[in-house]
């Protein structure tokens, strides 16, 4: 059976926010009834003792009247302390304490309004995830793990606050928004930031410094952090941050203030606010690297050292592929390139897309033979001997097996999602086209003929599933120019979008558009032409082999249907064959072995279409492609 990965709907993103709310508001104020951490005077105090950054009113004994005082506006007892009536900073302490534990008046009041206030954060959070994030962001697990790694985070900061003496600007909230912009993008990435830095500044009664430095510096750590692949960029990421954060310190404290002693704050070394705001940006960057791997897993993504691995050719299921279904996996092999080209243009994951493209087709191993890109040249092809309903099974449950082998060799499951996507709710044209022109004796619908799988859910997936037609389509094309290549691509794309495919993907208009452009300069190079040897020309001189083209094409690129005019629509998928008097073979890339007598399923549409869904087209009359008029001869 498919799993698919559950999204997080509004039911769930409500439960969500309630749940974590709650845990948000036990880290804030859980130590308020535990008995022994309660502080009392004469005694050392039990944790740190820390009273919110602000003004005093104080009488001013010159001119009688009252001024705003900043001289004791940050408070910190260390824990241990012995606290002591007469020293005005642990009384400072105290009082704060007293107000926070006293049980009557308001105490439910203020928990009600801490918890009420966390709420609104949370469903803040988790309707933005759902209605303006990437597709892979509204996913359950990706909401669940982010809201586990915000209260870790903030779990580090409340321990920092409570058994350290350290500044509180030593908190590394930042980690998180760094890790999902690593795995997301940056918008998300400021949005978790700002949340993430509210939360954390309720631990210190909204203190508004802190809240500040927390936003300027999470907010640069994710502005500075260019390079998603450079490991070393998170600690300059971080560094840059903290530097950020300490400007941001000083600023505000001349703002309110209206003057700060910075040899005075610095050579309070680990009491220094500004070296602990340099400090906390440098702690970001060191956590932010050295979890980034337990991070993005518990947000549901495949680590990049993890996907590196996949990519080497020595993998055993890779190996097997090569082994038991070559062509197959030639066409995947060509696949990767084109979706990772096409995925790093529109800024979606291009690692993740070269592997999946890799492992998406592993399900043909289990019959590769009713795959004509698997069959020897001359070699009977399997359909000639079943019914369309047959062989269309045959064909579709490559999806399923595929999506089995993977589960079974432990690869990641949005990994193993390709496979279950790159077809998505399509139908398999060509035969249930034979099984309409046979009369349909079994009067079967098209539901018969429709792949099991599931529309893309992520940029990834819908990038292979028109790469896995684009690419096959492209060897259709002659002479490879750029203007073709657009064309055959924004047909197959269209026809995808017609037939709802990527409804549910993410890509906008203006993805495909960069795609298209990126993807057809790709199949450009890749079908480049090389000027002819000596002993070419010399054969060509003497007779002895036709004239191929002026430029010649790439080896691996194999034999193409005659062209014929653009005159057809696509197929309701995609898929179209030549008109009847000029019947083209579906390229070896990706194609269904089917028989050799049946009739193609679709009239009039244009060679360049004829590769538009993979399986479904099968080979001509011959079993083999038509050389098209002064294409060079391919040997076999």
């Amino acid at each position: 059976m498919l799993r698919t990965r559950i999204r997080a709907g509004p039911l769930a993103g409500f439960v969500l926010s309630l749940l974590f709310a709650a845990l948000f508001a036990v880290i804030n104020v859980g130590e308020l009834f535990i008995p022994a951490l309660t502080p009392e005077i004469g005694k050392p105090a039990p944790v740190t003792l820390r009273v919110p950054y602000g003004p005093r009113i104080v009488r001013d004994t010159h001119e009688g009247g009252f001024t705003l005082s900043y001289e004791h506006g940050r408070v910190i007892v260390p824990r241990g302390t012995v606290l002591s009536e007469h020293n005005e900073e642990h009384d400072a302490a105290m009082a704060y304490e007293t107000v926070r534990r006293q049980r009557r008046p308001g105490l439910g009041a203020r928990l009600a309004s801490t918890y009420v206030i966390h709420l609104i954060v949370c469903l803040m959070l988790t309707v933005y995830l759902r209605r303006f994030g990437q597709n892979r962001v509204r996913l359950l697990r990706t909401q669940v793990g982010m809201f586990v790694l915000m209260a870790g985070s903030l779990v580090v900061a409340k321990l920092l606050m409570l058994f350290t003496a350290l500044p509180e600007f030593w908190m590394p909230v930042a980690a998180l928004p760094l890790w999902v912009a690593i795995a997301f993008d940056r918008r998300t990435a400021f949005l978790v930031e700002v949340g993430v830095a509210f939360i954390a500044a309720s631990l210190l009664r909204f203190d508004v410094v802190l809240l500040s430095v927390l936003l300027v510096r999470g907010i640069a750590a994710t502005m500075f952090f260019f390079k998603r692949k450079s490991s070393r960029q998170l600690l300059i990421a971080g560094s840059l941050a903290g530097v950020a954060g300490a400007v941001g310190f000083i600023a505000l404290t001349v703002l309110f203030e209206g003057k700060f002693d910075l040899g005075a704050d610095l050579r309070r070394w680990l009491g220094s606010n500004v070296l602990a705001c340099i400090g906390g940006g440098l702690l970001v960057g060191l956590l932010g690297r050295s979890l980034r791997e337990p991070a993005e897993r518990a947000m549901g993504q495949v680590p990049r050292d993890k996907l590196l691995d996949l990519t080497d050719l020595e993998q055993p299921l890779l190996k097997k592929m090569a082994a038991e279904a070559p062509g197959s996996w030639e066409h995947a092999r060509a696949m990767a390139n084109l979706a990772e080209a096409s995925a790093a243009a529109i800024g979606a994951d291009a690692l993740l897309t070269r592997v999946g493209a890799y492992y998406h087709d592993l399900g043909k191993t289990v019959q590769p033979k009713y795959f004509i890109e698997n069959l020897a040249p001359g070699e009977r092809s399997p359909h000639e001997d079943l019914e369309p309903e047959v062989s269309a099974d045959a064909i579709m449950a490559h999806v399923v097996m595929g999506t089995k082998i993977l589960r079974e060799g432990n690869i990641p499951e949005p990994v193993v999602e390709f496979a279950y996507t790159h077809h998505g709710t399509q139908i398999v044209e060509y035969f249930w086209h034979k099984c309409v022109e046979q009369g349909n004796p079994k009067d079967l619908t098209q539901e018969h003929f429709r792949y099991p799988g599931m529309k893309p859910q992520t940029k990834e997936t819908a990038i292979l599933m028109l790469v896995d037609s684009i690419e096959a389509a492209s060897r259709t094309i002659w002479p490879p120019e750029h203007k073709k290549f657009e064309e055959m691509i924004q047909r197959v794309m269209f026809s995808k979008l017609a037939s709802g495919q990527l409804d549910q993907s993410g890509l906008t208009i203006e993805d495909l558009r960069i795609m298209t452009s990126r993807m057809a300069s790709t199949l450009v190079n890749m079908y480049h032409g090389r000027i002819k040897y000596p002993w070419q020309r010399e054969n060509e001189r003497a007779g002895h082999t036709p004239a191929p083209p002026t430029a010649t094409p790439h080896p691996a690129r194999p034999a193409t249907p005659t062209p014929v005019p653009p005159s057809g629509v696509a197929a309701q998928d995609g898929s179209a064959a030549a008109p009847a008097s000029s019947r083209a073979a579906a390229p070896a890339s990706s194609r269904a072995a089917a028989p050799a007598s049946s009739p193609s399923p679709a009239r009039g549409a244009p060679a360049e279409a004829t590769a538009v869904n993979g399986e479904e087209q099968a080979a001509a009359e011959d079993g083999k492609p038509a050389e098209p008029a002064g294409a060079p001869k391919r040997a076999h």
